[in-house]
């Protein structure tokens, strides 16, 4: 992505559609507009497909090849910038999509949805659903837990049961390959869309 960027001072991590149809930004540390981070690439994508400014594809109305965001910072978003953002987000549509079908649960089915780490934690969490990056849970039930990497291995290190703990749950994992799903390359495709995951998963 073009101007995309970590979650640093100078990242645009929010961003609102105005009736002008201009853009106002919000960045991590209220200064200078640098580039976009994850949370405000969500955060455009979902405002354009609202607005009807970008459809389903990435493809912009009268085919531009670019819109400009933050005109005075020189930070515009394109055609490519979309279709790069689409094939990540179909990846990670895909890997929810296949593992709820398998276990035959429905988004609404899930009691709660957690979403760990930094970039996590800023995520409009209706925007990415709108989009597709998350399924359609009920908001209330998606928990936000932070940084739950650096905490389950301080937990670890300092507790004996914690780690009696996770050897029982690493015994009852399973790997699913997810390429080797019969109708892999269709969901991929799907998932390049920006639109809402469907709320019931069916083989293709």
């Amino acid at each position: 992505v073009t101007y995309g960027m970590q979650a640093t001072d100078g990242a645009v991590e929010s961003v609102r559609l105005l009736e002008d149809g201009s853009f106002a930004v919000k960045t991590i540390d209220g200064g200078q507009p640098r580039g976009i981070c994850g949370s405000g690439l969500i955060d455009l994508l979902a405002e354009l497909r609202r607005a009807g400014r970008m459809s389903a594809r990435g493809v912009f109305p009268d085919r531009a090849s670019e819109l400009e965001v933050v005109p005075e910072a020189g930070i515009t978003f394109s055609r490519a910038d979309a279709s790069a953002l689409a094939q990540a987000k179909a990846a990670n549509t895909v890997g929810q999509w296949i593992l709820l079908r398998m276990l035959g649960l429905s988004p609404s089915d899930l009691d709660r949805l957690y979403l760990a780490g930094g970039f996590a934690n800023y995520v409009n969490v209706e925007n990415a659903i709108e989009i597709g990056f998350l399924p359609p849970v009920p908001t209330n039930r998606v928990v936000k837990v932070g940084n739950a990497a650096l905490r389950g291995a301080r937990e670890l290190l300092l507790s004996g049961s914690a780690r009696r703990r996770l050897e029982k749950l690493i015994a009852q994992i399973e790997h699913v390959e997810l390429e080797t799903t019969p109708d892999f390359f269709e969901l991929f495709v799907d998932g390049c869309h920006f639109q809402p995951i469907p709320s019931i998963l069916t083989a293709a």
